[in-house]
């Protein structure tokens, strides 16, 4: 029985599945459509709904004030004590283990959850990058050079035009 407290928050899928409902309207049929998704449930460490142990003051279901009362969010693989979170799936760094068991399995994940700052391999797109060129290499136009010098040829035809019609007038 590997028994852990949540330390933050956490979403995880349990035995004991949440589900989520859509609904909506077809346009067409006019027909009620629903579906229903199989989700992670959220368990939030500091709402008293989803504490699975309680310590100190009276209870909030017995209407005494929430500021008394502490609790905590046990969960658990396999068969855990009452009222335990059974969940499916491996623990995270964010669970503290209650019991041996935990521990081991924990202690199995140090090395998936220790930081790396090892450089990671480039791959393919830095690889392409690096094999481009990034000097400056003047544009070449095929045909440019004589597209300008026309439109000198024409600007100077423009200006003769313009002057022999300034003299007439």
């Amino acid at each position: 029985m590997a028994r852990w407290k949540l330390a933050c928050n956490h979403y995880l899928h349990t035995v004991k599945p949440a589900k989520w409902r859509y609904q909506h309207t077809d346009r067409a049929s006019g027909e009620n459509i629903e579906k229903e998704f199989i989700v992670p449930r959220f368990l939030d460490i500091n709402d008293p709904k989803c504490w699975t142990t309680r310590y100190g003051g009276i209870p909030v279901s017995r209407g005494g004030s929430d500021n008394t009362t502490e609790g905590e969010v046990i969960v658990c693989r396999g068969k855990g004590e009452p009222g335990d979170i059974e969940f499916i799936g491996d623990p995270t760094p964010d669970m503290l283990p209650q019991d041996e068991e935990a521990e081991a399995i924990s202690a199995s994940f140090q090395d998936r959850w220790a930081y790396k700052p090892e450089p990671m391999d480039p791959g393919y797109s830095q690889a392409i990058v690096d094999k481009v060129d990034h000097t400056e290499k003047p544009v070449v136009i095929p045909g440019l050079a004589e597209l300008v010098a026309m439109i000198a040829e024409q600007t100077k035809q423009n200006q003769e035009i313009i002057k022999s019609f300034v003299r007439r007038v």
